[in-house]
Parts: C-alpha cells; structure tokens; sequence
C-alpha cells in the first residue's frame, strides 16, 4: 500500500477477525432460565441429627433439623458460658453435595469421632489441630463432637422417620438468638460531668440542678435507747451465788487464836499494871455492853535493827573501816 491510500475498512470481512454469532447479547425475551439450585434441592437427601447424650444441651433440644441449607457448622458458642471446653471455636463442618453428606474435622484440638453403623469403634477424623479429608456420613452412623454425641438419619426422600420427627419443641436452634436482653446502661454518677457541654459554668449549673431534684430528704434517725451496761453486766458476772431454798449457807469457821506467850512484851507490860489473863482490858466504870473489849494483849511486830518502846539493844555490826566503827559507836551512846 503506497502513501496516501486508504485502509479497507476491517468490519467488511467479520469472518476473518473470528466472529461468532452466538457471542452476541439475545435480549429480554422474557423466558426465565431453569434454576439449577432448585433441581439440586429437590434431589438432595436430608440430613437430621438425633441427640443421643450431651452435657451441655438443654433437655429439650434433641432433633437438629438442616432442611434447607447445604452446609452445617459444629462449633463453641463465645457468648454461652456453659458450653464445653473440648470444642474448639471452629470445630467441624457438615456439607451437602446434592446425593451425599459429608463431615470435615476443621484442625480442632480435640478432635471429632465417627462410628459407622456397621463398627463397634469410632475412628477419630484427624489429628489434633489438623484438618480431615471429607469423610462420608450414613444412616445411623454416630457422630461424637466433644460432651454430645449425634445419631445421623438421612432420607433420601425428605420424608422423616418416627424417631427424627419434629414436635417443635425439641428443635435445636441453628441461629443465635435475636432477642436478647438489651446491655444495662449505668447510670451517670451524680458528681460526673457530662463531656457533651462545652460551657463549663452550663454544666455546673446543670450538675446543681441534678443534685437538687435528685436530692431527697432521708429518714429521720432514731434516737438510740440507752443501754445498761452495769445492769447486763450484772447479770453475766453475778457477784455471788442466789440464794437455794431449803439450802443452809455454809458458813466459814476460823480457827480460835492462840494466846500470846508470857514472852510477848505487850504481856508483860500489862501483867506490870496488874491485869489478868482472861479478863477485858479496860475500866470496869464503863458499862456499855456493846463495846468490845480485848481480852489478850496486841502482838507487837518490830522491825530490825530500830530501836523503840521495850524493844531490846539491837546488835552492832562489825565493820573493817575504823571511821564506820566510830560513827556507829557514837550512834549507840
């Protein structure tokens, strides 16, 4: 092609640029095209797990029902407290492929065991913390996930038996709750600011006026009754026993005294001023027969070493210094 000439155009040969016809978009016509989804629902089997024993299941729930969705998921409930610690976050997961269900072990660290109908053993899906291969699930085979242990029932023709049947009561719920109890708000404290307000002097006022509407008047104390501490003391700790009737006291008897010796200085003293053992010391002028009178001299108690009243020369003690000889000497003249 010289200089100057024009190109054909490309669009007259659409064959030679690989155009195929059927690439083109065929419009609205209106007609729907057949869902395979609804083909593969109406075909694949129905899984049901039967509760046979679990330690963290209610009662009730017995029958987990999966009609309608192709994929079940085992796993621990953050929210509940009560659930097992041997199930794993993600533990297992249960899918459906159109003629068959399958379990697949998702690395939980205690593991997920299956028993075929025909075995007397379960056999562990995996390792801990290792992913499984998908394993086949059965009629009647048992399928233990932690504390709970599922029969499995599949019905090829979504038609349940009597044993899986559903009374609406015993239905396990696949889905969390929605209604739950709203989160308890708490309530400001009563010396805190509010951080919404910008004017400090505004919130002020508005913390006054809180406090004073907020601000009831308490009960009026009762005056406390005095307490007798002596009298409840007194009734502890009596001071002696009550009296028995028909019981004597017993009384105390002290021994008699014993007369003084004719040694005795206040004896010989008075034997001087002609008074005779047995008789009362005293004037026999006076009369009155309530007074007591002593019939036997004091016992005088000396003190060593002192002089006194018919007390005797005490004995001078030896010393080896001449100036305490003298001072004694001097002492006792």
């Amino acid at each position: 092609m010289e200089a100057g000439e024009i190109a054909e155009s490309r669009s007259a040969s659409p064959n030679d640029q690989g155009y195929d016809p059927s690439l083109e978009w065929p419009g609205d016509d209106g007609e729907e095209p057949a869902k395979v989804s609804d083909v593969g629902q109406s075909t694949r089997p129905s899984l049901r797990l039967l509760v046979l024993r679990s330690s963290v299941l209610p009662a009730k729930q017995t029958l987990a029902i999966t009609e309608g969705y192709t994929e079940l998921q085992f796993g621990r409930d953050i929210a509940s407290s009560q659930d097992s610690p041997r199930v794993s976050k993600f533990h297992a997961t249960a899918y459906s492929d159109n003629d068959s269900w399958h379990i697949v072990d998702m690395g939980s660290k205690h593991g997920t065991f299956l028993q075929p109908r025909s075995s007397t053993t379960a056999i562990r899906l995996s390792p801990p913390r290792v992913a499984s291969v998908p394993r086949r699930l059965h009629h009647l085979d048992t399928l233990a996930i932690g504390s709970t242990t599922f029969l499995v029932h599949i019905h090829p023709e979504r038609a349940p038996c009597d044993d899986c049947c559903s009374t609406f009561e015993n239905e396990i719920p696949l889905f969390a709750s929605n209604k739950r109890k709203a989160a308890k708000v708490p309530e400001p404290d009563a010396g805190y600011l509010p951080a919404t307000s910008g004017d400090p002097k505004k919130a002020l006022t508005m913390l006054k006026q809180r406090l004073l509407t907020s601000s009831s008047p308490g009960p009026a104390r009762s005056e406390t009754s005095y307490t007798d501490r002596s009298a409840r003391r007194r009734s502890l700790y009596p001071a002696s026993r009550l009296d028995a009737p028909g019981i004597a006291p017993a009384f105390r008897t002290e021994p008699p005294p014993t007369p003084l010796p004719t040694t005795n200085i206040g004896h010989r003293l008075l034997l001087a001023q002609g008074w005779t053992p047995g008789s009362s010391l005293g004037t026999s002028e006076d009369h009155d027969e309530g007074r007591i009178r002593l019939t036997a001299p004091l016992e005088v108690t000396s003190t060593s070493q002192r002089a006194g009243i018919g007390m005797g020369k005490a004995a001078a003690t030896t010393s080896d210094g001449w100036r305490e000889d003298g001072r004694q000497r001097r002492w006792l003249e």
